[in-house]
């Protein structure tokens, strides 16, 4: 699956979006999200779907705290259970996603935990074998932020220097390990727990969780390979990554170029 160069210049224009225009998306824009689910469902593996008409899921204080207004469009993060680094693919390809719908002019957030998983998973005709890991909400946003999203920005900042990303390094660091720690910097996280750090050693880059806190840290490390990756690329280091063991849910993984 090709990843875009629109997806980095995406990186930096990406934030939380909560509140929605009541307008659908552009049938041009629903195709391309829609084609992008359809390869990296094939390379992955994954189950990812686009749902329209989703306001039921997210509407009500009990649903989502009240967090999300207008929500007309979630895309539904859905993988297999037994396959391994499950979650870890999820936040990767998820956020491969996300930044294609930021490159399209639209809104998105994603979203662990406040929404109707119950009645979201009943429409997706979930197996016994699958599970909902998360869902992005995607649509039309207003130019200015408003002031609840204003507010809970300032409050979640975290703002992350790339020396407290690259935990353990050598001199000298390539120009790709400097873009890609910078791209990284950048990747949204649940509640802003930034869980993830790097080591450049031996002339090798690794990724892994530093700390859990809550129960999403390894999507929030595929995020953050995500966004590495997309950076090592755009000057010119194409790469993949790969788990250090083969144990079924890995904390490390390995920057292998290619």
């Amino acid at each position: 699956m090709e990843r875009k160069a629109s997806w980095y210049e995406a990186i930096t224009h990406r934030t939380s979006r909560r509140t929605y225009l009541k307008e659908p998306l552009e049938l041009n824009q629903v195709h391309a999200i829609n084609q992008l689910i359809t390869n990296i469902n094939i390379e992955s593996g994954l189950r990812f779907q686009i749902l329209e008409d989703s306001d039921q899921f997210l509407k009500g204080f009990k649903k989502s705290y009240g967090m999300f207004k207008n929500v007309q469009t979630i895309i539904a993060l859905v993988g297999n259970k037994n396959i391994p680094n499950m979650q870890m693919q999820i936040g990767y390809y998820g956020e491969f996603l996300m930044l294609e719908c930021v490159s399209l002019n639209l809104g998105t957030c994603w979203i662990g935990g406040t929404f109707d998983k119950k009645a979201t998973k009943a429409v997706l005709n979930v197996n016994e074998q699958e599970e909902l890991y998360a869902i992005i909400s995607v649509g039309k946003v207003p130019e200015d932020k408003t002031v609840k999203e204003k507010l809970i920005s300032r409050i979640g900042k975290n703002k992350q220097t790339a020396d407290a990303l690259l935990l353990e390094k050598e001199e000298p660091i390539p120009s790709w390990v400097h873009t890609g720690i910078e791209a990284a910097r950048l990747a949204p996280s649940a509640v802003n727990g930034k869980p993830v750090g790097y080591t450049y050693m031996d002339k090798t880059v690794k990724g892994f969780i530093t700390k859990k806190n809550y129960n999403f840290e390894l999507l929030d490390l595929g995020i953050s390979l995500a966004h590495f990756e997309l950076g090592a690329l755009h000057v010119g280091v194409r790469g993949t990554w790969i788990a250090e063991n083969s144990s079924g849910n890995n904390e490390t993984f390995i920057f292998q170029q290619q």
